[in-house]
């Protein structure tokens, strides 16, 4: 397994949403800060993660950030980056870097309050 871990370029678009963010709250706490008033709007490097030994899904692909899971590609998002993987002879890696906008976090009162979301910046096939 090699060592080096690529970095991917998207095209600043950060059209990629993270999956099941809501399981990591904790982790995105970490990394962001309690809520507040205005909420975040920070950008970070995640790394993606392959996960051939998944018991849900042999193809799944974890985010993570800091060292801490934020969450996954969707199941279709995951399918297209493994293509992507194999077809760009990347195939002897299991983790790669890309960009990453980490959003949400504002407590605005009793009834207003927003949860995390993690956009990545891959490149799409319309790009």
């Amino acid at each position: 397994m090699a060592e080096e871990v690529p970095k991917i370029t998207g095209p600043g678009h950060y059209r990629v949403d993270v999956a099941g963010e809501s399981f990591y709250r904790d982790s995105l706490i970490e990394i962001c800060g309690p809520h507040r008033d205005d909420g975040v709007n920070i950008d970070v490097r995640a790394k993606l993660v392959l996960q051939d030994d998944n018991p849900h899904d042999k193809k799944a692909v974890k985010v993570m950030v800091n060292g801490l899971q934020v969450g996954h590609l969707s199941r279709d998002d995951a399918r297209a980056f493994r293509r992507a993987v194999r077809y760009g002879k990347l195939s002897e890696y299991e983790t790669f870097e890309c960009a990453a906008l980490i959003r949400g976090g504002w407590d605005r009162g009793p009834s207003d309050r927003g949860d995390y979301g993690v956009r990545l910046d891959l490149p799409q096939d319309d790009d």
